[in-house]
């Protein structure tokens, strides 16, 4: 049957990486004749080709992007000359630039003009002018309203400045620009003669080597290696989220690998997922990775039991027991005598004896039981049995015949994905078997658990002698938040 896994937790993720914008960029007209006309110092996209996409009036333009960055505007002239040097953007075509460096971008000014004897129009509107943050595919908006000059513009040139009010940078560690152009006021197209994008080189982000993740049931192992920590920097910190969720930052000060366990995820379910990597001088942003994984299905049984023998003066007791101080129900017969006592709590006392004596130690004969009840929910990650006779008799041994659970939202018990265990090879006295039940891909034998169960059978004619049983996991509202969460 397959593993009770059930209800998975939440991934607790925590956003970070808001785009380095300012408050409130704003618009500006402004004009000039085209012999006036002088290029910005500090272009970022000077001699740099543009990518166009959307329709284009070529019968009135040409759609060669590079005339939108060779520092020129179109003289007064006759139509046919002044079409070499515009480009007629129509409705919502745009023009993207990618750097291969990240920017620091302060301004951008748009420029247009059909300076042509007796042609009366040269109106345009920037419906958006947005960025990506270097090494990341998502667009953001500069502009909160579209810009747009509607004024008569013959024989002059005329633009549009987007710049922050403040005086500060619109955007850092910006990796590309795009342009969009609207419905010009007078339905014609938007006749483009120049772009600037006015601003400096930004510091280099960290670059990520090697990443693999592993998935299992209900986590995932997330691994890497910072391969540079970018400019001026010495460490990196590395964020991660799955499923458009809020971020949590994996790891801090890295300056290596790096290596994380996700929890409280679904069996066979595909996740998409999100890295980065900032570093501390300057904090820049590095390229982002993106994709998918699927962990394993619920039944892939992966559970399994370990033994091992130990003297009882070394035997200590496990930490975040959930049975600790519990009385459990026995089920069937036990050994109540000179053999072993039948008081359950003695189970789960923290406690195994060290010399002879069956005061300490619980006998459960055929198919006899132990069941706790849980006050709420809880999530269970192994389970281990002490098993021990020390009352001047020779052998120890010990079989389970299952482990079973059942889960707050059922009145079915579930048996465990795993075989039953049995050490009857018989162990001299002043041994303590130690039989412990786990899951090796995901740290989890069930989520949601009411109840624990576990069945004992007989050796032969003896009983399975057992000192001490321990439930090892944490309440449900407890979640999994291993990382620090970031804002």
């Amino acid at each position: 049957m397959s593993k009770a896994i059930v209800r998975p937790l939440l991934f607790a993720l925590v956003g970070v990486f808001a785009l380095d914008l300012r408050a409130a960029p704003t618009w500006t007209t402004g004009s000039c004749a085209p012999a006036s006309w002088t290029v910005l110092a500090n272009n970022l996209l000077a001699g740099q080709t543009g990518m166009i996409s959307g329709t284009i009036a070529t019968g009135y333009s040409t759609n060669d992007p590079d005339l939108l960055t060779d520092g020129e505007v179109p003289p007064v002239g006759d139509a046919n000359t002044v079409k070499t040097y515009i480009v007629g953007f129509q409705n919502n075509a745009y023009v993207t630039w990618t750097f291969a460096s990240p920017k620091t971008l302060e301004g951008v000014r748009i420029s247009c003009g059909y300076p042509v004897a007796y042609q009366n129009y040269a109106g345009f509107t920037v419906s958006s002018v947005e960025i990506q943050t270097f090494g990341n595919s998502t667009w953001t908006a500069l502009n909160t309203t579209a810009g747009q000059v509607a004024d008569n513009g013959q024989n002059e040139i005329q633009w549009l400045t987007l710049a922050d009010e403040s005086g500060g940078p619109l955007a850092e560690a910006v990796g590309a620009l795009r342009v969009t152009f609207a419905t010009p006021p007078a339905g014609y197209a938007n006749y483009c003669a120049e772009i600037e994008a006015v601003g400096s080189a930004g510091a280099l982000g960290p670059a990520i080597g090697t990443f693999a993740i592993a998935p299992a049931k209900t986590k995932a192992t997330v691994s890497g290696l910072i391969a540079d920590a970018g400019t001026d920097a010495t460490t990196c910190d590395v964020y991660f989220s799955i499923d458009d969720a809020e971020t949590v930052k994996i790891a801090e000060g890295v300056t290596g690998s790096f290596a994380y366990q996700i929890q409280g995820l679904a069996a066979g379910t595909a996740y998409a997922y999100e890295l980065s990597v900032s570093n501390n001088a300057p904090t820049v942003k590095g390229t982002v990775r993106t994709g998918t994984f699927t962990t394993l299905a619920a039944d892939a049984s992966t559970a399994f039991w370990t033994a091992g023998d130990i003297a009882p003066e070394e035997w200590t007791a496990l930490p975040d027991n959930l049975l600790s101080g519990m009385a459990g129900m026995v089920g069937g017969a036990i050994v109540g005598s000179s053999y072993g006592t039948n008081d359950t709590a003695v189970l789960t006392d923290l406690f195994v004896p060290t010399t002879g004596g069956a005061n300490y130690i619980v006998g459960f004969q055929n198919n006899s039981s132990i069941t706790w009840t849980f006050d709420k929910p809880r999530t269970l990650e192994r389970v281990r049995v002490s098993a021990c006779y020390l009352a001047g008799q020779y052998y120890t041994r010990l079989a389970i015949t299952g482990v079973s659970v059942r889960l707050a939202s059922s009145d079915e018990w579930t048996a465990l994905d795993a075989p039953a265990f049995s050490d009857i090879s018989g162990k001299s006295q002043n041994v303590i078997i130690l039989a412990t039940l786990s899951d090796c891909e995901t740290g989890v034998l069930a989520q949601n658990v009411a109840a624990l169960k576990i069945a004992f059978g007989n050796v032969g004619a003896l009983a399975s002698y057992v000192a001490e049983i321990e439930a090892v996991g944490f309440a449900e509202e407890k979640k999994v938040a291993p990382a620090v969460l970031v804002r």
